[in-house]
């Protein structure tokens, strides 16, 4: 009889333990989950964080790229006169004394410059 019981508690105590009962098993997942959702430098923050950095680099690429073109564009107004009054004739609607300027006014344009309604 005496062995019986020891060998029922045996069997217990193997097939009684659970998941649950390991606490080093309970506190690494606490400590992954806080880590991934709830600290202030989780992986969440993280990765938007990471998604802005690359966002701030391609704007920087391109505000790059933009003001090399207009660091040589300048360029070329300031050492080409010809440069200079084309680009007064096209941007600003300059002329010379000899001729008429006709400015044509696409449905487009009006859509897109829309005056402000006075009160």
């Amino acid at each position: 009889m005496a062995k019986k019981n020891i060998q029922i508690s045996k069997e217990r105590s193997l097939s009684g333990k659970h998941w649950y009962s390991n606490i080093y098993l309970i506190l690494s997942i606490l400590f992954i989950l806080w880590m991934l959702f709830f600290d202030t430098n989780s992986y969440m923050t993280h990765r938007e964080l990471n998604k802005v950095i690359s966002k701030l680099k391609h704007e920087k690429k391109y505000y790059k790229n933009k003001l090399d073109s207009e660091i040589i564009q300048y360029n070329n107004l300031k050492n080409n006169k010809e440069a200079r009054e084309k680009y007064a004739r096209e941007n600003y609607f300059f002329k010379k004394n000899n001729e008429d300027i006709f400015i044509i006014i696409t449905k487009d344009d009006t859509i897109n410059h829309k005056t402000k309604p006075q009160n």
